[in-house]
């Protein structure tokens, strides 16, 4: 049972479209009263490069709720709330005659939930998840069956038969930033770290440019590290236009065991751009990201697109 429920929700892991369920959060509510926020953003390597390999695809849907108006933080942890469900692809560049030094296929589940609140003006988060991998999260197998559907190269039984074996990672992480604000601009430098599954330190910042996302509430995603509006504020509509970088420190991953040709890159960077278009019920992002190498035998850095849809209703 409990596989089959993560085969369906990795299915909806490859689905490009999310819709955010905001029924009265922009509307005046007395304090105290509880409210829900549902968002996601898919990203692909389809999106981006066009090529089908190593963080080759995911999902993440978040929901928020508690700590009143989810437009603005709360003062304390455990007020806000954001249960979290992501979804992710891994694999080797060659998703059919693999290359002995390639990293192996590897389908991912994480479940988590994070608190998130403001102190002395800094925008803080933390809270942990348990990572699922391996052959068991149906992952591999709903790929292949999504693929032969398509009439897509699916990923080979050598490929499958060689997957990173399973197993159930806790794991932990939290991070702070900076918000500067002006009428049309936000400059959000941030600090983050991660122990369990993948255990690291980043720093980065975040520049956004326009009439969208200023005053927001945003979340970023795990892959690509894209900022995307989880709540949106009454005023945010137009276009905004964001960009950003950040470099991690990698001191283990369990998706990339630390021996022979695996040897995993102690820095990790990242860069991205996007452009977000928003109006009172609807919002539409595309961003594009550069990954740098995540080990020592990868052949070279990959480009990944994020999408997310928001209808509110």
């Amino acid at each position: 049972m409990l596989r089959s429920i993560f085969i369906l929700a990795a299915a909806y892991a490859l689905s490009p479209f999310s819709f955010a369920h905001a029924e009265g959060v922009f509307k005046s509510k007395p304090a105290g009263e509880k409210k829900l926020q549902i968002s996601s953003v898919f990203t692909n390597d389809f999106l981006g490069d066009g090529d089908d390999r190593w963080r080759t695809g995911s999902l993440d849907v978040s929901a928020t709720f508690g700590g009143g108006d989810l437009r603005e933080l709360p003062e304390k942890a455990w007020e806000r709330y954001q249960l979290r469900f992501r979804g992710e692809i891994i694999s080797p560049s060659n998703i059919s005659t693999p290359s002995a030094t390639d990293r192996q296929y590897a389908g991912v589940l994480g479940l988590g939930l994070f608190t998130h609140f403001q102190k002395n003006s800094y925008d803080v988060y933390y809270g942990g998840e348990l990572v699922f991998v391996g052959e068991n999260t149906g992952i591999g197998a709903l790929q292949r069956n999504f693929h032969e559907e398509l009439d897509i190269l699916p990923p080979s039984a050598a490929v499958l038969n060689n997957q990173i074996p399973n197993a159930t990672y806790p794991t932990v992480h939290g991070g702070l930033s900076k918000s500067f604000r002006s009428e049309r601009r936000l400059i959000r430098p941030f600090a983050e770290v991660q122990a369990g599954v993948e255990s690291f330190a980043r720093v980065g910042m975040d520049i956004v440019l326009g009439g969208a996302l200023i005053d927001d509430f945003l979340l970023r995603d795990s892959v690509s590290g894209q900022l995307v509006s989880h709540s949106k504020a009454d005023d945010s509509k137009g276009f905004g236009f964001l960009m950003g970088a950040d470099a991690a420190y990698v001191v283990d991953s369990n998706y990339l065991p630390n021996s022979g040709t695996l040897a995993f890159e102690n820095l990790r960077p990242r860069a991205r751009a996007g452009v977000v278009y928003q109006q009172e019920k609807f919002g539409l992002f595309y961003g594009i990201s550069w990954l740098g190498k995540e080990f020592e035998a990868q052949r070279s850095s990959q480009v990944v697109g994020s999408l997310n849809i928001n209808v509110s209703f």
